[in-house]
């Protein structure tokens, strides 16, 4: 298992970690990574091999569906609809704890076999996990860590997931927090679930 710190300023062992990290993901790796709501367990949405060993590590049933942590708007619109409608909400919480039920487009693999017709997408507020999904020029399948106790930190998630994730990559300590849901596949506003970011500016709409 690998740990990867990225140090303040132009430390030298930055390039190095994130030049790893990125190449572990190209092959099929699975990491556990920071975003602004704790921690997630990831990996390339487009590797049928480590999504299947997220299923199997985080116990989901096949149809339950993840979460696509995307860098920016621009991804997004690789893998959601995005109608003048949605881009008015999504251009003013994301980057934010927040995820958005879109319609799904061909750009999004069959997951267990399945092929979604919605899919949740995120884009977090947290600039390493951001240049990663940007440099790895694919999204994050995304399921997110659940552990017992309080806050989370690497030492302790890489002893909860000792010899079932490939990598961790170090975000501090984190107490953690659930995302809104809010859905908007129909051209409706559906608030599914309230969480970390407000949701009065939906129920008023």
């Amino acid at each position: 298992m690998f740990l990867a710190v990225f140090h303040e300023g132009n430390d030298p062992r930055n390039e190095k970690e994130f030049a790893d990290t990125v190449r572990y993901l190209k092959n099929d790796a699975v990491v556990v990574y920071p975003t602004d709501t704790g921690y997630s367990i990831g990996c390339s949405l487009h590797s049928e091999k480590a999504t299947e060993r997220i299923t199997q590590i985080q116990l989901r049933p096949a149809d339950k569906p993840y979460t696509v942590m995307c860098s920016d708007l621009e991804m997004v619109r690789e893998y959601a609809e995005v109608d003048e409608f949605a881009e008015f909400f999504l251009k003013q919480h994301l980057p934010g704890p927040y995820t958005f039920i879109l319609r799904a487009t061909e750009q999004v693999p069959k997951i267990a076999g399945i092929q979604r017709l919605n899919v949740g997408i995120r884009i977090p507020e947290s600039e390493t996990t951001v240049e990663l999904i940007r440099a790895l020029k694919s999204p994050f399948l995304s399921s997110t860590v659940r552990m017992p106790g309080g806050p989370m930190d690497p030492l302790s998630i890489a002893r909860w997931y000792h010899g079932k994730v490939d990598g961790i990559v170090d975000g501090g300590t984190v107490v953690p927090r659930i995302t809104s849901v809010i859905d908007l596949s129909e051209q409706t506003i559906k608030v599914i679930r309230e969480g970390a970011g407000p949701v009065n500016f939906f129920r008023s709409m």
